[in-house]
């Protein structure tokens, strides 16, 4: 085998792992049955219709409304205060909006957004306009994240006493 060949290969082989890196991780939801603690929110025709979603990592306040099979969202999300007490950094913060159908079946996985600070405080804002899937009958949210505090002192830098935190509507 040539050089050339090898090089060819070698980039190609690395372009497949890419690609495989950047496929959507939301479609991994599709088809899941939500679990029975996961708070679920009725669609009502129209709108705006305006609520919020709080849990113990994190808080969505959100307007939603419907046109069609035309849904929008807005609103914004933020890590509750509990995480400023221990940990002074923001690694991550996923949102998801999930379409559930009448059985608690999830249709759609939509990334609403993600973090891109540091910061504790960071509230995500968000617009975002979805074609809605047909048999939606509510909607959901879910979330992944991590937190970390000071390295310094702590394994001389290789621990940095983070935790990762996720709710996820996914049921047996």
């Amino acid at each position: 085998m040539t050089a050339r060949s090898k090089r060819t290969r070698l980039g190609l082989f690395s372009l497949l792992l890419l690609c495989t890196a950047c496929v959507a991780t939301s479609g991994h939801f599709v088809g899941n049955v939500t679990s029975p603690n996961q708070p679920i929110i009725a669609l009502q025709p129209g709108g705006p219709h305006a609520d919020s979603w709080e849990n113990f990592d994190v808080r969505i306040e959100y307007q939603y409304s419907q046109d069609g099979d035309v849904f929008e969202i807005s609103g914004a999300a933020a890590l509750t205060s509990r995480y400023e007490i221990q940990y002074s950094r923001l690694r991550d913060l996923k949102v998801y909006l999930f379409f559930i159908d009448k059985d608690s079946r999830v249709l759609q996985a939509e990334m609403l957004d993600r973090s891109l600070t540091i910061r504790l405080d960071e509230r995500l804002e968000f617009t975002r306009f979805y074609k809605r899937p047909p048999g939606t009958a509510s909607i959901t949210f879910g979330y992944s994240g991590a937190v970390r505090g000071e390295s310094e002192g702590r394994f001389m830098g290789m621990m940095d006493g983070g935790t990762s935190f996720y709710l996820l509507p996914l049921g047996k």
